[in-house]
């Protein structure tokens, strides 16, 4: 006749299990949650190339550049807010309250937006949008490079810049998003404002993120 376990014997089993989780479960959810990020940057991402391609398509040109909506005029950010509306699938216009007010760069220091503006030192004649699908988007164009500053999930944590919050950079004479102007290099930084050169990182990763 098979032996049951006592209670003693049953507590440190339980014990251990219970070592073992504290031990694995952390790591798990942190690749959980960084998968997430990921597969929701992506979107965003191909979303972006979409609405880019379309625009210049729709301009009946072959780059960015070319269009109306990379003009950007001192004050003015019809241009731009055009294009947010025009191509992305908006909800409402952003607010203050569409970004955090408070931002920590990977090294976990604090960066706390100035005058509660959403992000620190950002134009003002940017274009906001929030979309349908949760993100918040910030939108300024210049030559050669346009930024979608994106709050994947927009006021919702982790609020980290590089986790979920990711600087989108467009080269307008090549139509390349993320190509260009940030290396990986400045993601590693850690202490870099608005998760420039993450979205490189993590492409250079095959989409993972691994830093």
């Amino acid at each position: 006749m098979k032996k049951a376990m006592t209670i003693g014997e049953l507590l440190v089993t339980m014990s251990i299990i219970g070592i073992i989780a504290a031990l694995v479960l952390p790591g798990f959810l942190k690749d959980y949650h960084n998968k997430l990020y990921v597969a929701h940057l992506k979107k965003v991402y191909e979303m972006l190339d979409s609405a880019v391609n379309q625009a210049c398509s729709d301009s009946n040109v072959s780059y960015f550049y070319q269009t109306p909506y990379s003009k950007r005029v001192v004050g003015d950010s019809s241009n731009a807010q055009s294009f947010l509306d025009k191509y992305l699938k908006k909800s409402t216009r952003t607010t203050t309250n569409s970004f955090s007010v408070q931002y920590k760069k990977l090294n976990g220091s604090s960066d706390t937006a100035a005058n509660g503006r959403p992000l620190p030192l950002l134009p003002q004649n940017s274009a906001w949008a929030k979309l349908t699908s949760g993100e918040t988007v910030a939108f300024l164009c210049g030559d050669p490079y346009c930024k979608f500053y994106v709050d994947i999930n927009s006021t919702d944590g982790p609020n980290i810049y590089g986790r979920d919050f990711f600087t989108i950079t467009l080269n307008t004479r090549t139509n390349e998003l993320g190509g260009g102007q940030y290396s990986a290099t400045n993601c590693l930084d850690g202490t870099r404002r608005y998760g420039v050169g993450c979205l490189e990182k993590i492409m250079q990763d095959n989409w993972e993120m691994k830093y």
